[in-house]
């Protein structure tokens, strides 16, 4: 059974396209079938799987097209036989007002929609999304059985932490009950700072067993990502021995909750 993960939190800069893509590539190396979906205008998620930076070289056939059809069939790139894409459009933002006027407010499921025709194809869908509250990420959260929870230890992603958990818990209650948080996971600390330490020390005290153990540290392989992309074999080995840690907390939450929502079933 195909499980979707959304990757997010309202704050850009968080690392949330980098640690998008170590997940999916991760899960591709386990053997399994990953669609990658870029909800973000910005298209990181694309251009690190791709490395291609002009996002129009997608044009026609993106999110926002799959969206439009509620139909992702037709709109997969494939990046490898186990890795395929839902490339991201800087204009999924203009569907906004369509979700209001046309489906008259009832637009959480539109994601869910179009990616329906697709999931048995899949054994995870990992979605990145855009670093703001708002209809594209809620569909986003609509359409997931997991969200991971990125957190930037510093103060205004801690104020973004709180807001982000709010949001969940709304489409938790109001649209998705199935939804559950996979964790928090505190990303790109610098150890030399004390500012940076004493927030992942007060995430941890205050969600406790929520946060993963594991905390991605500031190091310039991860730095090079953006620049490099995933297809750079050197610099990708270094990038997983920094993610490795996380991978394994990672693979033991997915498994157990997939476990126990299969025995539900």
């Amino acid at each position: 059974m195909c499980k979707v993960i959304s990757v997010g939190i309202q704050k850009g800069g968080v690392g949330k396209s980098t640690a998008s893509s170590i997940v999916a590539y991760h899960l591709k190396e386990r053997g399994f079938r990953v669609l990658c979906v870029d909800m973000d205008g910005q298209g990181n998620f694309t251009q690190l799987l791709t490395g291609e930076d002009d996002l129009y070289e997608f044009r026609g056939s993106t999110i926002y097209n799959a969206l439009k059809d509620e139909n992702a069939s037709s709109h997969i790139l494939k990046i490898d036989d186990k890795l395929h894409l839902v490339a991201g459009d800087e204009y999924i933002n203009t569907l906004t007002p369509s979700f209001h006027k046309e489906l008259k407010g009832n637009y959480h499921h539109v994601l869910s929609k179009a990616l329906e025709p697709v999931k048995n194809e899949y054994d995870y869908i990992i979605v990145d999304t855009p670093p703001a509250l708002g209809e594209i990420s809620i569909i986003s959260l609509s359409a997931s059985d997991y969200v991971l929870i990125m957190f930037e230890t510093s103060k205004f992603c801690y104020n973004s932490l709180k807001s982000y958990l709010e949001t969940i818990n709304a489409v938790q209650s109001k649209v998705n009950p199935n939804l559950e948080i996979l964790g928090v996971l505190r990303n790109m600390i610098d150890v030399r700072r004390t500012d940076n330490k004493y927030f992942s020390d007060k995430v941890k005290e205050e969600f406790g067993d929520l946060c993963f153990d594991s905390i991605i540290k500031r190091t310039a392989a991860v730095g090079r990502i953006p620049a490099l992309g995933l297809s750079n074999n050197s610099e990708y080995r270094k990038v997983m021995k920094t993610y490795k840690n996380f991978l394994k907390e990672f693979d033991n939450r997915v498994i157990r909750r997939r476990t126990r929502k299969e025995r539900k079933n």
